[in-house]
């Protein structure tokens, strides 16, 4: 063969050998990095989920041995509890309700049990702010998980004796283990950002604030300005459902104005409040004849706008109106959106201080090590 005849001129003793042409591929006691990585390829993605799994249940290990996180989960329940049952008696005091609400203290429990694990995960993120993102979405979720069976708990024992739709504690537990994943991101987001406490806890409280009260109060207060008029025209054949809200007619005759509220410009603020959020998902789960079940799920009808409650709106039919967006998708969205500027944020402001702390291009041991050896250089004395 050729190369037979090429390796016998050679002086290597190595080359002696005849090559021979394997079939089927070439055997490679010591198989390159790239073949290592074509062929780990499965197990890499699998490995690297049981890492990320691993780090998380690590770092929520001690959460669940410390007596204060379940002191926090506690004192989280019963705060929604107390506040429901304060709500209660303070609207059948002052005349706000007209009838008897029945399950009215499991409803606004389930709503700021919402509430209650937005607090509680941004304060757990903004303590536990090491690893990836994955792990700390991951670790969010794990205390979440915890928070979310002690509290469906006590929300099926106030739902046995108060009265309520229970599959509404299931919608609970769902949104519980979103809002502690997703807040305890901000909180660990806006802990890096700063390299004190204090800064850092000042910025999760604000956002919080704002998630949790502020956007509603701002939603609220532009209400006034969304009025305006529109045309409409005379609805007939009007189909209605359980709670008398209308579903389905057809239009007729001539348009002339009405004045309406175009909520739907503005409710998207509120989507990302845990209550709301919630009340979005399990709104549906109650009776909407009353003022708690009206709440749950009123931002719902605030996002469709004037087109869902002003029949004929522009002389369109129902048969013409889009779907109706859920509004946990964009609340959720707008969470998650939040988080990640502020992890964005915080990562680049930590990269910066550790910039900083190395001094002018030279990590501060090898300035370290530079300054010795200028120091053991003999110096020239002039003759």
């Amino acid at each position: 063969m050729s190369g037979v005849r090429d390796q016998e001129g050679g002086s290597d003793p190595g080359r002696a050998e005849p090559e021979y042409e394997v079939i089927g591929g070439v055997i490679d006691d010591h198989p390159s990095s790239t073949a290592r990585k074509a062929d780990s390829g499965r197990p890499r993605a699998s490995g690297t989920f049981k890492m990320t799994a691993g780090e998380a249940w690590r770092n929520t290990r001690k959460s669940f041995t410390s007596w204060w996180f379940w002191l926090a989960c506690a004192l989280g329940i019963a705060l929604a509890w107390g506040m429901a049952a304060a709500l209660i008696v303070m609207g059948e005091a002052n005349g706000w309700f007209e009838t008897e609400v029945a399950g009215a203290v499991y409803l606004l429990m389930a709503a700021f049990l919402a509430l209650a694990a937005a607090m509680l995960g941004a304060a757990w993120g903004f303590r536990h702010t090491k690893g990836s993102i994955p792990v700390l979405l991951l670790s969010g979720a794990m205390r979440g998980v915890a928070l979310a069976a002690t509290g469906c708990g006590a929300l099926l024992l106030v739902g046995l004796s108060f009265g309520g739709p229970m599959a509404l504690a299931g919608a609970a537990v769902v949104v519980i283990v979103l809002e502690v994943a997703l807040f305890g991101l901000i909180g660990a987001g806006s802990r890096r950002c700063f390299a004190k406490a204090a800064p850092g806890a000042a910025l999760a409280a604000v956002l919080v604030a704002f998630l949790c009260i502020g956007n509603v109060v701002v939603t609220l207060l532009l209400i006034p300005a969304t009025a305006g008029t529109v045309q409409v025209s005379v609805p007939v054949n009007v189909e209605r459902d359980d709670s008398g809200r209308v579903i389905a007619y057809e239009c007729v005759g001539s348009l002339r104005p009405v004045e309406v509220a175009h909520t739907d410009r503005i409710a998207w603020l509120a989507t990302s409040n845990p209550v709301l959020l919630l009340g979005s998902v399990g709104g549906e789960l109650a009776a909407t004849d009353n003022p708690v079940g009206w709440m749950l799920s009123g931002l719902q009808w605030a996002a469709d706008g004037p087109s869902r409650e002003v029949p004929c709106l522009g002389g369109e039919s129902s048969a013409g109106l889009a779907p109706s967006i859920p509004v946990a998708l964009t609340g959720l969205a707008m969470q998650g959106l939040l988080a990640a500027l502020v992890l964005v944020a915080g990562r680049w402001q930590a990269t910066r201080r550790a910039a900083a702390s190395s001094g002018s291009g030279y990590p501060a041991g090898a300035r370290t090590r530079k300054l010795r050896r200028l120091s053991r250089r003999p110096s020239s004395t002039p003759r």
